[in-house]
């Protein structure tokens, strides 16, 4: 890829898809799955399945060890975003690695079974929607010629 540093528009936008990312990591820290019983409510986030995958293998049915591994996908993919998009300051993969994690995030998520789904998760979407649209910008303005 052709090497074009930061102008101020695009520098702008690396560093807001910088911190979108680190809200979405913060997020993580929210439940994503919401489980109601007639007796009482349970909820987990993905750094609770990821510490639960890893705390005790045998005791975990096939269904819990799926969602955790889906878990850990939701925390190892806007770790990545991240690290993309504040590393790559001259070449267009930041916006190509950007729009992947946006959409393997959003579809992973979507995996989750829709009575499942908590607040976390849907704020995550919403992230991601807002990500993948500053994406777009960003490649936009990679094509347009600098002043």
């Amino acid at each position: 890829m052709v090497k074009r540093p930061d102008v101020k528009t695009r520098k702008k936008l690396r560093l807001a898809m910088c911190v979108f990312y680190l809200l979405q990591i913060v997020v993580c820290t929210m439940p994503f799955i919401q489980n109601i019983d007639s007796e009482h409510i349970t909820s987990a986030s993905p750094f609770f399945m990821f510490t639960l995958l890893f705390g005790s293998l045998s005791g975990l049915d096939s269904t819990t060890t799926t969602m955790c591994v889906l878990c850990i996908f939701m925390i190892v993919i806007p770790i990545i975003g991240f690290l993309f998009c504040s590393l790559d300051k001259e070449r267009n993969l930041k916006n190509l690695v950007s729009a992947f994690c946006c959409l393997a995030g959003v579809f992973i998520i979507l995996a989750i079974p829709s009575q499942y789904i908590s607040l976390g998760a849907i704020i995550a979407i919403i992230l991601y929607i807002i990500i993948m649209l500053l994406t777009s910008v960003a490649m936009v303005m990679r094509l347009s010629k600098d002043e």
